[in-house]
Formats: structure tokens, sequence, C-alpha cells
């Protein structure tokens, strides 16, 4: 009896952890990927000070430019590793103002 209470536990968690199917990874284009980094840093309301550039290469996503403060380098590469198909954030972001074109 205890063996069927432990089975039917065990399917019931499987179940609701959604199984145990591995989610394979969806290799996404750069371009989906740099546009979806981009709106990620520009709907983020404490880098509206923040000149950041964003390039991609095979999922990897570089960032460079200016921040205002450590935590809004560190929040903008944060958010660059949860966009979907990111394998990876080579964050060069500095703190400083953006230079002047004068």
């Amino acid at each position: 009896m205890n063996l069927h209470r432990i089975l039917a536990v065990l399917l019931l968690a499987a179940s609701l952890s959604g199984g145990v199917h591995a989610q394979v990874p969806v290799a996404l284009d750069d371009e989906t990927i740099f546009a979806a980094v981009e709106d990620a840093l520009h709907s983020a309301p404490s880098l509206a000070g923040a000149d950041i550039t964003v390039r991609t290469r095979e999922g990897y996503v570089t960032l460079s430019g200016f921040a205002v403060t450590m935590e809004d380098i560190a929040h903008a590469g944060r958010l660059a590793l949860r966009v979907r198909g990111v394998t990876g954030v080579n964050n060069k972001i500095q703190v400083g103002v953006r230079p002047s074109h004068a």
C-alpha cells in the first residue's frame, strides 16, 4: 500500500512540475536578441540616464557605454542576461557621463 501511495505522490509531483521533459534551448538570431536586449534596457526607468550600446554575436551580448552608478551597470547586465537566447554577457559599461559631441 505504501508503494502505491509513493508512486501516486511522485506522479502528482511530476505532473505539477511540468513533467520531466528537458526544455531544449531555442537558438535565436542575433537581430532578435539585440532588439530584445535594447527593449529591456530602454524599459528600465533606472537606466534612463545611461548611454548603452548593445552588440550581439551568436547569442553573446556585449554592453558598452556609460551609466550613472555601478548598480546601474550591474542591473543592465542582469537585464541582458535574462533575455531569451542570450548565452553570455560581456559588460564593458563604465561609470560616468556620456562624452559631449560639442
